[in-house]
């Protein structure tokens, strides 16, 4: 593959990538809630940059969530608008597992850290949480994204060793496991392009249909109005 292209809009930051013959082509700002007023000025950009047009992608990638409601969705629609219009093919990649990838770049510490919780934000007072560990040769999940709703912190986390990355909820200082948290760990598309290589190269490539948000069981934005 020599032409993929990477969205990440799950969260505060709006980011492109192209990754064209072997070199990187990006785009990231910091435009939270206005994702849907620059990205498309922002692809338009990065195709002049990159001199390519749309109908060149081989692959489009997408960070498919957990994360933003509207952000997710943002980034699904237009992988999958741009794919079926290139007859290209779509990777859509946990945006918890691109966290945890980036998460393990950012913490310089010896040792390794035994595993990493991912904390992204949905809305107020409702998070996020994952766990993963790594070996020398791949990031596994150990434990699946859900979403944790209050003002309490969960009842059971790991212990020392693990670190967490991702949104600081208010309810972090009732954590006295040991786990530490790594603040200002963030992800652009470009992590969210590496990792759709990988999954490329294994062949999860998949049809434009299929770009997809992932839903965490029992989440919905959606409330009943009272009468």
């Amino acid at each position: 593959m020599t032409t993929l292209l990477s969205i990440e809009t799950s969260g505060s930051l709006c980011s492109l990538a192209l990754h064209v013959s072997g070199r990187w082509f990006e785009d990231t700002q910091n435009v939270d809630r206005m994702h849907n007023m620059l990205v498309l000025e922002m692809l338009d950009g990065l195709f002049r940059i990159a001199q390519i047009g749309p109908k060149d992608l081989e692959a489009v990638a997408f960070a498919a969530g957990p994360g933003s409601f509207t952000g997710v969705r943002i980034a699904a629609s237009l992988a999958q608008g741009l794919a079926f219009a290139a007859s290209a093919r779509v990777l859509p990649i946990s945006s918890s597992l691109a966290l945890t990838s980036e998460a393990l770049n950012f913490v310089e510490s010896e040792p390794a850290p035994n595993g990493v919780i991912t904390i992204t934000r949905s809305r107020r007072d409702a998070y996020y949480l994952a766990g993963f560990r790594s070996n020398a040769e791949r990031l596994f999940q150990v434990a699946d994204d859900v979403l944790h709703q209050g003002a309490s912190a969960p009842q059971t986390l790991p212990g020392a060793g693990w670190i967490a990355v991702g949104d600081l909820p208010g309810w972090w200082s009732e954590v006295d496991t040991g786990v530490q948290f790594a603040a200002g760990c963030t992800v652009t598309a470009k992590t969210v392009g590496r990792l759709a290589i990988g999954a490329w190269k294994a062949g999860d490539a998949l049809d434009a249909a299929l770009a997809l948000p992932r839903y965490v069981s029992g989440d919905s934005p959606w409330r009943k109005l009272t009468d």
